[in-house]
């Protein structure tokens, strides 16, 4: 297995978690899933609970942590989170509190060799975060559930070789879809979720500064489909520099994504 990598253990409506690793540093982002789930994955990739170096949350909705009170029953890995996070969680789960790393957003810290830091994203939840990930030269992204890329968040993410990046729903199909409308106003708001159109904007911003892996996660299971999502970003993409894209299935990927001068394995839906 490659030194550094990622790998999407879950990742959609119903449910996400990944996996960084660099240099021996492994670190879940999110725990959206249960942690049967999560272990399972981890064995399939030489892991076990007690190889995580740390937890980084994205914010409190149960999507993205229904597996951590049995992460912290089961586990010793600091798992971090936000201020607002940290005390959304505490408050339906008293026990979490004393486990939890607090951080404010925009604060930097590291997990042994892997500098890592936050920035706020708009999304309907205390106080949400993305990150970035920095082992040796290369810089990693995460921003999901947010429903615009903020400037600020725009700025950190530039130059990250590798990205993943929300491509949460196509605005027909959740117009036409089921949802009502309250919550088709939630998604589509400046507090709710990036669309494909949105998405493709942005990577081709990225692509034009440095980025050459692209992840497109938390897809919709009602109001998305892989190939809708990867085609409009690929067409954003044309007459740019060459840049790897793959979509995030719901499931586990079938192979990691590999960094730096590592060969990326492609994945289309």
């Amino acid at each position: 297995m490659a030194e550094r990598y990622y790998y999407s253990i879950a990742s959609g409506s119903t449910g996400n978690c990944g996996l960084y690793m660099a240099d021996g540093t492994a670190i879940l982002i999110d725990l959206g899933v249960s942690l049967r789930k999560i272990t399972t994955a981890l064995a399939g990739l030489g892991l076990g609970l007690a190889d995580i170096s740390a937890v980084l949350l994205t914010h409190e909705h149960i999507d993205h942590v229904k597996g951590l009170p049995m992460f912290l029953k089961k586990a010793k890995a600091p798992v971090f989170a936000s201020h607002g996070t940290a005390e959304a969680l505490a408050a339906k789960e008293p026990s979490c509190a004393d486990r939890l790393n607090e951080f404010d957003s925009g604060e930097a810290f590291w997990v042994r060799n892997v500098d890592i830091a936050t920035f706020a994203t708009p999304h309907d939840a205390a106080e949400s975060v993305g990150y970035i990930l920095e082992h040796g030269s290369h810089r990693f992204g995460f921003a999901t559930d947010l429903g615009f890329v903020p400037r600020e968040a725009a700025d950190l993410l530039r130059g990250c070789e590798t990205v993943v990046l929300e491509s949460n729903h196509d605005p027909h199909m959740l117009q036409a879809g089921p949802y009502p409308y309250t919550l088709k106003m939630r998604v589509a708001g400046p507090a709710g979720h990036l669309s494909n159109p949105d998405c493709a904007v942005f990577a081709a911003d990225l692509v034009r500064h440095g980025t050459r892996n692209l992840v497109l996660a938390h897809l919709s299971e009602k109001n998305n489909m892989p190939a809708l999502a990867l085609q409009q970003t690929v067409s954003a993409l044309h007459g740019l520099p060459d840049c790897a894209v793959q979509v995030a299935p719901r499931d586990g990927m079938d192979a990691p994504v590999l960094f730096g001068e590592e060969a990326l394995c492609s994945l289309s839906g």
